[in-house]
């Protein structure tokens, strides 16, 4: 292809073919097909090469002899978006198919839509724009917005059905038939859950996981976290064959030997004793997604700190006992301190604690156990606590779907407070922005109306932050009157 000659262009395009320099490539993949699908994940390169989704649709689209699928991720400032595979620009390709994994993502594939002059609502196309298709987390569990923006939607993990269509496309194929091909039936199925489990297609010391060949050992989650969509939207929990998960790893050594285990929760991994036991012998670099605190064991955390990791993370979630028991956690504080205790032992001098404030039914006391457990941590010997603190963002398809979030005043003044009492030697407290989680809230929670009415708003506004920031407003004011009267919609308990 012609290079770019202006100078906002040849940055970007200098910056794609930068990054894709580095990647190293495990399979060889097939880019010969003539139905180009642009494969977009709609935040930057890190999180995008780091997203398993990523490397899976890129082997099984173009697995298929007629598709040509190539990657691309999002950059605010650009202005062609070139292909991480052949740097050929976006607009070329004549399917656009989305990723999205994160509410705030909807944003963003907004703004690429917007920089071409596409319609956001799908009815208002012409047939010389591209088919846009979506999917991805956002499907599980809220597509009220999802579905009035693509022309198609693959709801949940990736359906085997929506593969056979791909495959029945054909380059002389104009929009409508396209669409057509591709619309599965009936046109809003349930969501589909696969047993198929991800695992990396290229390596890359830009990605989150820095150089680390990822292995998805398994899908759902058997908790049930009030507060998370994972137990609830994602599909009962299954596992990779740990012969083949070993088998991976083995064959891959000559590679790399770092790895990275990508669960709702590593530790619920039916077989985990045995993949730390091959990573012991064998010298293994093993990181893990996530993991549970009442789950540890001393091999694990001895893997960890062999494997270079430098801080032991874990998540009590909430401060107090009682607040723990109402998000559904099911740990104790015997179990946290055990896992403090742990750490230690095994020598980590980091460590890294999530927790959830600002729920209604959260008082005083929940909130001093979160500066109890730091200064705990600290006791114990560790020289940096760094305290993760986010507010409660109520989901759909939990028991909190029908839960007001607190106010933005409220909020500051909490996250104020906890600041304050968390200023300390050796701790370290950093919030999520507010602004963030309550647009986080609204585009989670949006509803059909709403989601019309804010359609409607941007084609006037680009700003989506005032349409959001009343329809957090009016969501809340509804919630509190379902509180007040003590309707079933609300569900908290």
């Amino acid at each position: 292809m012609r290079k770019p000659r202006d100078t906002r262009s040849w940055n970007e395009y200098s910056l794609v073919s930068a990054f894709r320099s580095k990647e190293r490539f495990i399979e060889e993949i097939d880019f010969t097909g003539d139905v180009l699908v642009a494969l977009i994940y709609p935040n930057d390169y890190r999180v995008a090469s780091s997203s398993l989704s990523t490397h899976v649709l890129l082997k099984r689209f173009n697995s298929l002899p007629n598709v040509r699928a190539e990657r691309f991720y999002y950059v605010p400032e650009s202005k062609r978006f070139y292909s991480l595979d052949s740097l050929t620009p976006l607009d070329e390709f004549r399917i656009w198919a989305f990723s999205v994994h994160f509410e705030l993502d909807i944003l963003n594939v907004f703004d690429i839509l917007n920089s071409y002059g596409i319609p956001l609502k799908r009815g208002e196309r012409l047939p010389s724009h591209p088919v846009i298709v979506m999917g991805g987390a956002m499907t599980y569990f809220n597509d009220s917005l999802v579905s009035r923006v693509a022309d198609v939607v693959n709801r949940g993990d990736l359906n085997r059905n929506f593969l056979e269509r791909l495959a029945a496309l054909r380059p002389s194929m104009n929009r409508e038939e396209t669409v057509s091909v591709m619309t599965l039936e009936p046109e809003a199925p349930e969501v589909f859950y696969d047993d198929e489990l991800g695992q990396s297609l290229f390596i890359t010391p830009e990605s989150v996981f820095k150089d680390r060949f990822l292995i998805e050992i398994g899908r759902g989650c058997k908790r049930k976290c009030r507060f998370c969509v994972s137990g609830y939207r994602f599909g009962n929990a299954r596992f990779r064959d740990p012969d083949e998960l070993l088998d991976i790893m083995d064959r891959q050594a000559h590679i790399t030997k770092r790895f990275g285990l990508v669960a709702a929760t590593v530790t619920d991994y039916p077989f985990i004793d045995r993949v730390l036991e091959r990573a012991i012998e064998l010298d293994y670099d093993l990181s893990v997604s996530s993991l549970r605190l009442d789950a540890l064991s001393e091999n694990l955390l001895e893997v960890l700190k062999k494997g270079n990791q430098k801080i032991f993370t874990i998540a009590p979630e909430g401060g107090s006992q009682r607040i723990r028991n109402l998000f559904g956690k099911g740990i104790n504080d015997r179990d946290i301190d055990t896992a403090l205790e742990m750490g230690i032992k095994k020598g980590f001098k980091n460590i890294k604690l999530y927790f959830i404030y600002g729920a209604f039914f959260e008082d005083e006391s929940d909130r001093s156990g979160i500066v109890d457990i730091a200064k705990s941590a600290v006791r114990m010997g560790y020289s940096q606590v760094v305290l993760s603190l986010n507010p409660l963002v109520p989901k759909p398809g939990t028991p909190f779907e029908g839960m007001p979030m607190e106010s933005l005043q409220l909020l500051k003044k909490i996250e104020r407070d906890l600041k304050s009492r968390l200023r300390m030697p050796g701790v370290k407290s950093d919030f999520e922005s507010l602004k963030e989680s309550f647009l986080q809230y609204a585009l989670g929670n949006i509803d059909e109306a709403g989601s019309e009415n804010f359609l409607e708003y941007l084609k006037e506004e680009r700003n989506a932050t005032p349409f959001l920031q009343r329809y957090v407003e009016e969501l809340n004011l509804r919630r509190k009157e379902w509180k007040m009267h003590g309707k079933e919609e609300y569900s908290c308990y």
